[in-house]
């Protein structure tokens, strides 16, 4: 009995010992490697936190190991962000900014959210502590609030703050200041009733939905979160009952090259593209063209009211602004109010006095002034008369109607008026339609040669009688009403009043294509052998309606838990999986399943599988 306790006591110290005994060199290499694929970030053995992953590795708790390195910074800030990156663009390059669809699928990952609501969560992620954070137009107008984290080494996985619902942009006040700085809120939003994950995202609309008809919506999707191209998705059997009216039925007068080259790809295509057929990246207008540029829905565009709110805009503000502002700028010049505003505002804002003056000059040099063609006609009408009677002579010749425009002759037909006002008439109106060929300017200028006035003052005269560069009416108001705090912007109508479909959808002419009146959706690419290989369930497994349904169909697939898997696979173990290897595909997308869609516990699993050659799972 004492000799039995004895060996007990004994076997109890050896385990004890191992327990506590300090992991051996071979394990310290093998949570190197485990660290640096993982992560994706290269380690010397002296880092901190390989002595906790290696001691674990020396007990053979690979898995408690794994999880430790998916805990760390260096695995959210490196391998998720880059997956992130990559799932952002369609050239899978990590060298773009960071942006508000990779900050969303970080945030994912970091929290141990379910990851298909990447395609189809109503909420977002923002980052706390980077310049200008609580201004809107950062996150809805430029990115600035994401795409700085890299270049200020923002630790982005603690940084991310989770937010819900997402939102779209009703109107903006348009200012130079920061939010700080105001005591109102810069951008109205209201939450969007169709969020679907990155698809509702600024970057998705940015690099997806500007301009074409969205289809290119439909192959970003199916490559980035299906692995799938738009050829393998290709069904030449599918029906192309809702191909576009855009769609080249008979190219290069061939129907055949239609039934072999195009219908495939379009009967899927332009089948799912539905989904986005109220989607747009619109321009955002303060009564002119801008280059700001957000996402807008075509729904959320008609429920808000944003185009009588932009008409009421443009009738109060902007129209009365012109009207009121123009014609005393080209009157009093530097004396002006517009000049005088938009003066006192470039000195509020830091320029030197010299600087303002320049840039109001710069304006005024393109502003007629009235005076100067007042001198100028009485001393043409003056020297030139004889040249005034012939014009009045052949004012109905047809070369002169042509050379100097019969408009401009025809004052002097207008006998309601006297001879010298016939006759300025007449040179004031050749002088805006003949510019440099007009007759005021050449006299101009032959004046200021006889005065030896230098070339370039001789330039920037005669060029300011022409009105040369001179910008819209519009153009010249958006900084004066900027200055006064009263400009704004909006989402620029570029939808269908009724249905709400943006009017890109249905551009073409071929009479039997397909018109998009609603953004329901068909799934085309479930016939035959293109049902396994995609996998479709769930309630949107043939299609449905609008942005998130098409989200749930992707997610909902067998494809998307393979294509994942296979991501995180070739990320962490550094070999491609084959497209043709399915039973590989299908074990590692069962795997993720059974996860619960856990991207951050699939990397672990899949660190530790056999077929990745880091360490034997336990």
């Amino acid at each position: 009995m004492h000799s039995r306790m004895c060996v007990l006591v004994i076997s109890f110290l050896l385990c004890s010992l191992k327990a506590f005994a300090a992991p051996s060199e071979s394990d310290l290499l093998l949570a190197k490697k485990l660290y640096e694929r993982m992560t994706g970030v290269k380690v010397s053995v002296k880092k901190a936190e390989l002595q906790a992953v290696a001691e674990q590795i020396s007990l053979g708790n690979n898995t408690e190991a794994a999880k430790l390195v998916a805990n760390s910074s260096d695995f959210l800030n490196v391998q998720i962000k880059n997956l992130s990156l990559r799932l952002s663009n369609k050239d899978e390059s990590v060298k773009v900014p960071f942006n508000d669809f990779s900050a969303l699928i970080m945030g994912i990952v970091r929290d141990n959210r379910d990851f298909r609501d990447v395609l189809t969560g109503n909420y977002y992620y923002e980052l706390s502590g980077v310049a200008n954070a609580d201004d809107k137009r950062t996150r809805y107008f430029n990115q600035n609030n994401y795409s700085t984290a890299e270049s200020t080494f923002t630790d982005i996985a603690k940084a991310l703050v989770f937010k819900s619902p997402q939102e779209l942009v009703t109107v903006s006040a348009d200012t130079l200041k920061n939010q700080s700085a105001l005591n109102y809120e810069i951008v109205t939003t209201k939450p969007r009733k169709d969020a679907a994950g990155v698809l509702t995202t600024r970057t998705f609309a940015e690099r997806n939905l500007g301009g074409g008809s969205n289809r290119r919506a439909v192959e970003f999707s199916l490559k980035q979160f299906l692995c799938v191209s738009m050829a393998e998705a290709a069904d030449s059997n599918a029906s192309d009952q809702f191909v576009g009216r855009d769609v080249e039925r008979f190219p290069a007068g061939d129907h055949n090259k239609y039934l072999t080259s195009c219908k495939s790809c379009h009967a899927v295509m332009d089948g799912m593209r539905g989904a986005f057929a109220k989607s747009d990246y619109g321009n955002f207008s303060n009564g002119a063209a801008t280059t700001i540029y957000s996402q807008v829905h075509g729904d959320f565009f008609n429920s808000e009211g944003i185009a009588a709110s932009y008409t009421k805009y443009q009738a109060e503000v902007v129209n009365p602004a012109v009207a009121t502002l123009i014609p005393d700028l080209e009157t009093n010049q530097a004396n002006s109010d517009l000049y005088k505003v938009r003066y006192d505002d470039l000195i509020a804002r830091g320029a030197t006095a010299a600087s303002a003056k320049s840039q109001m000059d710069s304006l005024l040099n393109t502003i007629r002034d009235p005076a100067v063609v007042v001198s100028l006609t009485t001393d043409y009408r003056t020297k030139k008369a004889a040249k005034l009677a012939d014009f009045r002579t052949n004012k109905d010749n047809a070369t002169y109607r042509t050379n100097y425009v019969k408009s401009c002759l025809d004052h002097f037909s207008n006998t309601a008026l006297s001879a010298a006002t016939q006759e300025t008439n007449f040179l004031r109106c050749n002088l805006d339609n003949k510019k440099e060929l007009s007759e005021l300017y050449l006299h101009y200028n032959q004046d200021l040669t006889a005065k030896a006035v230098a070339a370039n003052e001789k330039d920037r005269l005669l060029g300011k009688l022409i009105n040369r560069g001179r910008d819209s009416n519009t153009d010249m108001v958006i900084p004066y009403l900027r200055a006064k705090e009263q400009l704004k912007l909006f989402p620029r109508n570029a939808f269908d009043s009724e249905t709400g479909v943006a009017l890109k959808m249905n551009k073409g002419n071929f009479a039997y294509g397909f018109v998009v009146k609603d953004d329901t959706f068909v799934n085309n690419a479930v016939l035959g052998s293109k049902a396994g290989f995609f996998g479709w369930r769930g309630s949107s497994k043939s299609g449905g309606k609008g942005l998130n349904d098409f989200g749930r169909m992707l997610a909902d697939s067998r494809r998307f838990s393979q294509c994942m898997a296979k991501r995180a696979y070739e990320g962490v173990c550094l070999k491609k999986i084959s497209s043709t290897d399915t039973a590989m595909l299908q074990r590692l997308g069962d795997r993720f399943e059974s996860l619960n869609y856990n991207l951050k516990n699939l990397y672990q699993a899949v660190a530790l599988d056999p077929s990745c050659g880091i360490v034997k799972g336990n």
